[in-house]
């Protein structure tokens, strides 16, 4: 029998990992896609996440979004240095976080 501190670690890596191929595949489409904005794509993924595992893999998720979606302007030829760019960053970050908190708190709330 394994005991619930080896569990829980198993379980947080295997979730840390199906969460990045995820993000990369979607990183990848948003490379191919261009201008077109798939950030619902991103948001479907992170409510996923969020409710089947928990806040802080949602939280590691954002982060993996913001690196894909930079690394795909990169790759796109956007201007990534301007102040437009770093405040839309920022938008999207505060965006998922709001989003994240919000279904961490639905399902704790709904699972009292």
């Amino acid at each position: 029998m394994r005991d619930s501190g080896t569990y829980r670690r198993s379980y947080f890596i295997k979730a840390l990992i199906l969460t990045t191929i995820i993000v990369s595949i979607l990183g990848y489409v948003d490379f191919i896609t261009g201008e077109i904005s798939i950030d619902i794509l991103y948001i479907f993924c992170l409510c996923a996440v969020t409710w089947y595992t928990n806040r802080l893999i949602g939280m590691i998720c954002i982060l993996e979004f913001i690196l894909a979606k930079t690394t795909a302007d990169y790759y796109d030829q956007v201007k990534i240095g301007s102040h437009l760019y770093e405040w839309n960053t920022f938008n999207y970050v505060v965006m998922y976080v709001v989003i994240c908190l919000c279904v961490g708190k639905l399902k704790k709330s709904l699972y009292r």
